[in-house]
This record gives structure tokens, sequence and C-alpha cells, in this order.
């Protein structure tokens, strides 16, 4: 009786550690760089110092973007990879599809007008990332409107030009590749299943994990969870799996609001040990404080930094309700208080400070490539000011592409795959 009990507690032990030791083998550590927002909202507003400094502890997203020139995506990803170690995950945001945001119109510009140019942009960083393992946020918008009814993105070539990235991205096997879906695109049956369709050919093309849910919007991780299940249903298949946005969902939206909205809290740091069985991560793609745009209730130029907006996120958030922390008005506290063991910041700037649109779909849309000096990497660069305008949401226009609709297509055999890519002629 004696030994039968040692041998049952001698294996629940056994057990226990063989639990733990996955557990630290799976925890990814995500890694990425400062946005250059951060650095001059210290200097112009020293009172969020620390608070700024406590989220720079955690990752934020850094976007590879065709409104950056090409020497400054190459800054860019030479920074990263030179202070990201070998062992950390990096997290890119991928914003370049020809015709991009094609719905609204505010994110078109940009260096990338053809398949051909989108290979070209896809190809520096594959090139510069090489085999270092890697989380891809791949273009926010483009899948929902390609499933959106009456939409422009098919018209626009997207699911073509998705596939090639796909294609692309896949190549290195360490890549996690992600495609950004809006949540509203998942809250019920029927927009989920008009999503399905879209993820099945392009997994068809490479190794595509599952999707980005709440990109720049609000909606609570409880929510998201909802969403996923829901996007898994229409898959038919629990295969794939979601990443929630959590940069400022910590308290949820009561309402269908998107812009600045005023009871927000940052929510949960970027980890993948999220506690939910379908939430592989928790990133923060949208920088906090980071405007929405010129909002009814208040809010600065898109994608500038919002001081009056930064600290009710701050005073709203889990680090101050959960964490411990003080608000902005009590001194913030100890910003080594609240590190996460399984994020990773760091101390260089993101070449651009990342303009997001507003949107009433949660997209995402940079403006304001800014400039980089290496010479400087935690300071920000002294002409990296914020020249977008302030976008509208994408309800208010539907503006179609100039040269997508009228193009003839021919098909071809994407190499690497057994993908079968419509390319349209640009």
């Amino acid at each position: 009786m004696f030994l039968g009990s040692s041998s049952r507690l001698i294996a629940a032990a056994t057990g226990l550690a063989l639990a733990m030791t996955t557990s630290l083998v799976l925890a990814e550590e995500l890694c990425s760089i400062v946005p250059s927002s951060y650095t001059r909202a210290k200097n112009d507003h020293p009172d969020l110092s620390k608070a700024l400094e406590a989220l720079e502890q955690h990752a934020i997203a850094s976007w590879f973007t065709d409104r950056m020139t090409s020497d400054e995506r190459s800054t860019l990803l030479s920074s990263m990879l030179n202070q990201c170690s070998e062992d950390t995950r990096l997290s890119i945001v991928v914003y370049g599809i020809p015709n991009k945001d094609c719905d609204a119109g505010l994110s078109s510009g940009g260096s990338v007008k053809s398949t051909d140019d989108y290979k070209t942009f896809l190809k520096q960083l594959t090139d510069a990332v090489g085999d270092r393992k890697v989380l891809y946020v791949v273009e926010p918008d483009a899948v929902g409107l390609l499933a959106k009814e009456n939409s422009c993105g098919s018209s626009a070539g997207y699911l073509d030009n998705l596939k090639v990235a796909v294609e692309a991205l896949s190549a290195n096997a360490n890549a996690e590749l992600y495609v950004d879906v809006g949540y509203w695109m998942l809250a019920d049956s029927s927009n989920a299943a008009k999503i399905a369709p879209i993820m099945h050919e392009l997994a068809s093309c490479g190794r595509v994990k599952g999707v980005t849910i709440n990109t720049s919007n609000y909606r609570s991780n409880d929510e998201c969870t909802t969403y996923c299940t829901n996007f898994q249903t229409a898959m038919g298949k629990s295969e794939m799996s979601c990443v929630v946005d959590t940069s400022r969902n910590f308290n949820g939206s009561p309402t269908s609001d998107w812009c600045n909205v005023q009871t927000a809290g940052i929510g949960k740091p970027p980890t993948s040990e999220t506690g939910l069985s379908n939430i592989d991560y928790f990133m923060w793609i949208k920088p906090p404080g980071e405007s929405d745009g010129e909002c009814a209730t208040g809010g600065t130029s898109a994608g500038s930094f919002y001081a009056d907006g930064f600290t009710k996120l701050w005073d709203q958030s889990y680090f101050v309700s959960e964490g411990g922390m003080k608000t902005i008005a009590d001194g913030t506290g100890d910003v080594t208080q609240q590190t996460n063991q399984t994020t990773a910041g760091s101390s260089v700037d993101q070449t651009t400070s990342v303009d997001q649109g507003a949107s009433g779909v949660g997209t995402v849309a940079p403006h304001d490539t800014g400039s980089y000096q290496s010479s400087t990497p935690t300071t920000a660069p002294a002409n990296s000011q914020n020249n977008g305008g302030t976008p509208a949401p994408t309800q208010a226009s539907t503006q179609e592409p100039t040269q997508a609709t009228s193009t003839p297509s021919t098909t071809q055999v994407v190499e690497g795959t057994k993908c079968k890519t419509k390319l349209r002629r640009q």
C-alpha cells in the first residue's frame, strides 16, 4: 500500500515536472523595437516617462511597410536583428500589398505598385530575416476586404498577392504566419464562412498558423476567444489558431465605438502564455498611446502620440488594475515591477512611428515613415515627424484602385508550392 502510494506520488511529480519543462520549452519570447513616438513622448511629457518605460519592456510589433524607403526598411531590420537575441521570436507586421487599403484609400500610397514590386519587397524582408524565428502578421485589412461583400479586395488582386506573400514568408521554416482578419468578419457564422475559403486557399501556398484578431481595436479577450472559435468552426478544424491584439482591450468595448475609446485600457502584455487554448499569442500590434485620429471624443492626428489618451489607457490598464502599479497622477511607480518573462522589448527605436488609420473595423494604416539614424539607436530621429493626415473611417468611402479593375489576368504556378495563383498584370 505504501509502495503503491509512493509510486503514484513519484509518477505525479514526474508528470508535473515534465509539464513544467514542456511549458518552459513552448514559451516564446517576442522581440521588437521601441516606437520612435515613445522617445519623443518622454521628452515632451516627462510625467509619462515611467509608464512608457514600463511598456518598452514588452514587444510592440515592428512594421515592415512600403511607405518606408528601402534604406529605412533595411536599417530597421538590421537594428532589429542585432538587438534581438536569436532565441527570441521577432514580431513583424508585413504591410505592402499592391493597392492596399483599397476601400478607404487612406494608406494606398507606397512604393509597391505591382506583383513584381511586391516580390522584391518581400525578398528584402526574407533575405534579411533568413532562418531566424519570426512571427509575421500578414497584411492588415486584406482578407477582410476580400471577404466583405461588394468590396474592392477581389478586383484589387489581394488573393493572388496574399498567396505570393504566404509562399515567400513560408520559406523560413522558423516563421509563424498569421493572416490579419478583422474581428467583425468573425463575429457571426455567416461572415466567418466567407473567411474560411480564403484561408484554405492561402494555406495551400505555405504554412499559415492562423489569423490575427482585434488589430488596433478594443474587443476583450473573451470576445476574441469566441471569434476565434467561430473561425475554427468555419474552417472545419482547429489546427489553425489565433493571435489577439491586446494593446487597448483590457476593458473591452461596451459599444461599437472605435476611435480613441475613453474607457479603454492597455491589455495584457505580449506573450505566448495566454491561458487560452485557441489563442497562441497576445500581441501589441497598435502602439498604446498612438491616436486613432481626431475623434468626437478628442484626439490628435492619427498615429501621433496622444498624451491625454495615453494617460487614460495607462490609468485604466492591466498594469494598474492587476499589476499593482500606480496611476500617472500617483507617479506610476517602479517600472521593473511588471516585466513579463515571455516578452522582450529593445532599446532601439522603430524607424517609423506607426500611423494607425482610424477605422470602424479595427484597421491599421501606417502613413508616416520618418527617418532613422543608426548611430543613435536609442534616440528618436530628429526629423521623424508625423506628416500623415487624419484617416476617415473605412465606411466613409469606397475608393476603387485605379488600375486593378481593367487589367487582364494570367494563371501560373507559384514556384516552390502547389499553389496555383492567378496573377493580375499591374
